[in-house]
Parts: C-alpha cells; sequence; structure tokens
C-alpha cells in the first residue's frame, strides 16, 4: 500500500485498497476517534497497532471493512459506504492499480487533479 505510515494498515487485495469485507461497518455503535488524526495509537498500550479512523464518520476502519484510503489527499481511510460508492464502484477503484480515489473534502479543498497518472 502507497502512502500511509504503520505496520498494519488495513489490507487489501490491491496495492491501494483494504480487502472487500463484509464486516460490521459503520453502523454498528463504535467509539468515534479525533477528527483531525488519520493513525491513532493506543497510549495505554504502545505495542499495539495502529488505529485507522474513517474520514467520514470517525468510526473504526476495521481489516475486514470495504475502505479505501484517499491515497493523495489526507491519508484517511474510508469506509465505502461513508463515501457513497456503489459496490461496483469500490470495486474498480480497488482493482485498478493505477487508480487512487480522493474524498470530497480533499477534492474541494486542495488543488488535486480528478485524473492522475501514477508514477
Amino acid at each position: 500500500m502507497n502512502n500511509h505510515p504503520g505496520p498494519n494498515p488495513p489490507t487489501s487485495g490491491a496495492p491501494h485498497g483494504p480487502h472487500p469485507g463484509s464486516g460490521p461497518g459503520p453502523h454498528m455503535a463504535g467509539k468515534i476517534y479525533p477528527h483531525d488524526q488519520p493513525m491513532v495509537f493506543n497510549p495505554s498500550n504502545p505495542n499495539a497497532p495502529p488505529i485507522y479512523p474513517c474520514g467520514a464518520c470517525h468510526k473504526e476502519v476495521h481489516d475486514n471493512d470495504q475502505a479505501i484510503l484517499c491515497e493523495s489527499g489526507c491519508n484517511f481511510w474510508f469506509h465505502r459506504i461513508c463515501t457513497g460508492l456503489s459496490e461496483a464502484a469500490f470495486h474498480m477503484l480497488t482493482q485498478e492499480v493505477y487508480a487512487e480515489w480522493v474524498c470530497d473534502k480533499c477534492l474541494a479543498t486542495k488543488n488535486i487533479p480528478l485524473i492522475k497518472l501514477k508514477s
């Protein structure tokens, strides 16, 4: 995976998005994490893997969730359902090695082109 720190980001069959799963998803009750941190560490257990909060709902993105990384912008992971991506669009993006998804906030606030060639 590209452009995200940490030893255990959500996993994927594609190089830039976690593997599609049928995990509990963001609709389940869960802790809300800070809105400005794409990766959170547990201060009481520094050896625990980092937590990746969703850039939209701010709940944890689990390894088995359908999620996608805003690689060119904020480096937050987003649950597929939080982005509004259909399953077909999500699978197309995560299967395409040269595709980079960017969240709506980064598209609106940063100078990121709609189409960009990966190098």
